[in-house]
């Protein structure tokens, strides 16, 4: 037997044993890195058997067919683990087995799980082991990064590339999710990464437009539509030395306008962009989570669509836990029992929040995740941050 196959009959023992992934995972720092360094010895084991192949990305194939390609497919998830059903590796036929083990693997890729080798899931398994090493660490780099060691539990705790929010009680396990919208992909618009303690709500918020969208968006509106502000529930004020005057339309010459002079502030309601709370925690970009009036953009696998702030699938029954110091169970709070507008809520007491930048990590049930490089920042940090390896 040749170095290769030892390494792949090593590593297939340990996979099958559940040896390299045996210990309950949290999200805490160490937690996370001590089973990314596991997930470097699996993948690194991978490259050694020198079996790994790219697809041709034209390539479709439907559970039932009959395809050459199969058997790479076999021999690929039984890698990654997957596919635990190796002994058939060398059959061409798309069985029931196969498609457990294909969207298992979506689902760790964070793609839709329909079992079907399309194209992007044939972009996920055309990355190479080594490619996965160098996201590894990355991503490992990210877990020691100094800023984030002393990190307080329970926790807000949004991951960018996963569109999702997860609330950590004491013990940094999971309790809760939801899924969420976060900024798009211009570097402008991106959801920056913070640190921070969320201490209030405001329930029916009204929504003062940045000065990037009126300068962006709401001055070439309102050259093409004059009824713009009006038809958005918008109210249009011109900036004084001393105060902020309600103005007309009418008044003002939009060809020439400065954004800066101008502020736009829509009233709350079932069509304002914050929806009914927004949640405030201290950062120097401005940004906060927010519910949306828009709730079919949750329904797609990539969310980027925001401006940089995160819209919440479930923020009332964010809010509920928020307000409940007891995360075992949500409290019994109701938006609609507040009463005014832009009507500050204080939590009971401040909770950590994070928004963190994780393209892999290693979940509750001991599963290995990976995703898209959405705002290209893995190919960036690669070439300045190298992690400290045990």
């Amino acid at each position: 037997m040749n170095r290769r196959h030892i390494f792949l009959v090593v590593l297939i023992m340990l996979l099958a044993n559940g040896v390299l992934f045996a210990q309950a995972v949290t999200m805490t720092p160490a937690s996370q890195q001590q089973a990314l360094q596991k997930a470097l010895l699996q993948y690194q084991s991978i490259i050694n058997t020198g079996t790994w192949l790219a697809f041709p990305e034209d390539l479709c194939v439907q559970p039932g067919a009959q395809d050459k390609f199969v058997p790479k497919v076999r021999n690929l998830l039984c890698l990654t683990q997957d596919l635990t059903q190796c002994a058939t590796q060398d059959s061409s036929f798309f069985d029931e087995h196969l498609v457990a083990a294909v969207k298992r693997f979506q689902k760790r890729h964070g793609l839709p799980a329909d079992g079907i080798i399309g194209c992007r899931t044939l972009t996920a398994l055309n990355v190479s082991p080594a490619q996965r090493v160098q996201q590894i660490m990355v991503n490992l780099a990210r877990w020691q990064d100094s800023a984030y060691a002393v990190t307080t539990y329970p926790l807000v705790l949004v991951n960018i590339p996963d569109y999702r929010l997860h609330l950590l009680n004491n013990q940094a396990q999971t309790i809760w999710q939801t899924r969420v919208i976060v900024g798009q992909r211009t570097k402008a618009l991106q959801t920056r990464q913070v640190n921070s303690r969320i201490s209030y709500l405001v329930v029916r918020p009204t929504w003062n437009v940045p000065k990037s969208i009126i300068k962006n968006e709401i001055i070439p509106a309102v050259r093409r539509d004059r009824n713009y502000l009006a038809k958005n529930h918008m109210a249009l004020y011109k900036d004084g030395k001393r105060r902020q005057v309600q103005v007309s339309v009418s008044s003002i010459h939009w060809k020439t306008v400065n954004p800066e002079d101008l502020t736009v502030i829509q009233s709350p309601g079932s069509w304002n962009a914050l929806g009914k709370v927004k949640f405030i925690f201290h950062n120097p970009f401005h940004i906060y989570l927010h519910d949306t009036p828009v709730k079919s953009l949750f329904d797609h696998p990539v969310r980027a669509y925001s401006h940089g702030c995160v819209r919440v699938e479930q923020p009332e029954k964010l809010a509920a836990y928020l307000m409940n110091p007891d995360w075992g169970k949500p409290s019994s709070f109701s938006l609609q029992a507040q009463k005014g507008i832009n009507g500050t809520v204080f939590l009971p007491k401040p909770v950590a929040v994070q928004i963190r930048y994780f393209t892999c990590w290693v979940d509750g049930q001991g599963v290995l995740q990976f995703r898209d490089d959405i705002y290209g920042l893995d190919t960036i940090q690669q070439l300045t941050v190298a992690p400290t390896l045990d």
